[in-house]
């Protein structure tokens, strides 16, 4: 009998195994930096993020963040940033706060702190702000986000601090959706080069996340009270939740064993499984908490929301009309297969309990 795999052990003796070589699928690839990195992702969607109130909020997230990452992080980067240049040595950079007091309504928020070696590294641990300036969310663009990132090998040592993270960030942001597992954090700087090692590793795995949360944020597309897909963790906020059949409906049809529910008070967030999946088995590689949770949400998923990559230059795979629409679509399975999936849930996978779970789940 073959020894069971510690996971911690194995990334802990081998860290950059889940590092890819930056422009790896691209004409004239690979180059010398790291181009895409396989780690832990949370997402969240929120507005007003213009607001003193919710600048505030931003800043208590990034406390939060910092008690985990702080000794990681090493460089931050800013869009066009109102002084000073776009990149900055951690060390050298000035308080969140006092950055976003400075900062006018008018002004957008744009916010990379990350912990690559080089510059325009990728890298698993990352924090990142989108905000939308008040004068665009006058006029009906208002959808800011929060991403963050960590090691898979940190959530394998810590397994709740993560999902503390989100929900207390998805509490204070009042997001409206948002969803957390594994996801390749690409290169800062040279996101378009490497967004066909994103687009070639979906494909192999379905629980991964694609796509660049703040252009999906700027698209027609992504205004509906929908949500873009289901992963680990998932943020329904009330609208959403009751256009899903309500939390009643969701519970009676996810089984308690292997699904968690979390009031973080503007919704619910769903948690699938005991931890966060990149596949399933050699049968099937979709995760069976993924398809039950994506069919009994499937009615508020988006369709379509146009593309998730850039275009191509030589050909290269992206993800984008089509095979967007292909992706968004991966979890789906027929009404008369639900019962074999639930099946394969309640025999095959990880019970939820206290080391798996927060206490206060409903």
């Amino acid at each position: 009998m073959e020894p069971e795999l510690n996971l911690a052990e194995e990334l802990a003796k081998h860290p950059h195994l889940l590092e890819m070589p930056g422009n790896l699928l691209m004409k004239g690839g690979p180059e010398d930096y790291i181009g895409a990195v396989l780690c832990l992702r949370g997402t969240l969607y929120f507005k007003e993020a213009h607001t003193p109130l919710v600048r505030e909020a931003l800043c208590q997230c990034f406390d939060e963040f910092k008690r985990l990452a702080e000794p990681q992080l090493t460089w931050l980067w800013r869009e066009e940033p109102p002084e000073g240049k776009p990149l900055t040595a951690y060390g050298d950079a000035k308080p969140l706060r006092e950055m976003l007091a400075d900062m006018d309504e008018d002004y957008p928020l744009s916010f990379y702190y990350t912990s690559g070696r080089q510059s325009h590294d990728a890298s698993a641990w990352l924090f990142k702000i989108f905000g939308r300036p008040a004068w665009e969310a006058r006029i009906g663009d208002d959808l800011s986000l929060l991403e963050f990132s960590v090691p898979l090998l940190y959530q394998e040592q810590q397994p709740l601090n993560f999902l503390r993270l989100f929900i207390d960030s998805a509490r204070r942001l009042a997001s409206e959706q948002g969803y957390a597992g594994h996801a390749f954090n690409l290169s800062v700087t040279n996101r378009d080069d490497n967004e066909p090692t994103e687009a070639f590793m979906a494909a192999r795995m379905p629980g991964l996340d694609v796509g660049t949360a703040g252009l999906l944020a700027n698209i027609p597309e992504f205004k509906a009270t929908k949500i873009k897909t289901v992963s680990w963790l998932t943020v329904l906020d009330q609208a959403r939740l009751e256009l899903a059949g309500g939390l009643a409906a969701l519970r009676a049809q996810l089984p308690s064993s292997h699904f968690a529910f979390y009031d973080y008070g503007n919704g619910v967030m769903i948690q699938a499984g005991a931890s966060p999946y990149l596949g399933g088995d050699a049968e099937d590689p979709r995760p069976s908490p993924y398809v039950l949770l994506n069919h009994v949400l499937k009615s508020i998923r988006y369709e379509t929301v146009g593309s998730l990559h850039g275009g191509s230059h030589d050909g290269e795979l992206r993800l984008v009309g089509w095979s967007a629409d292909q992706w968004l679509k991966r979890l789906d399975v027929e009404e008369s297969e639900i019962p074999a999936w639930r099946a394969k849930l309640l025999s095959n996978e990880p019970y939820l309990d206290a080391t798996n779970t927060l206490p206060e789940r409903l």
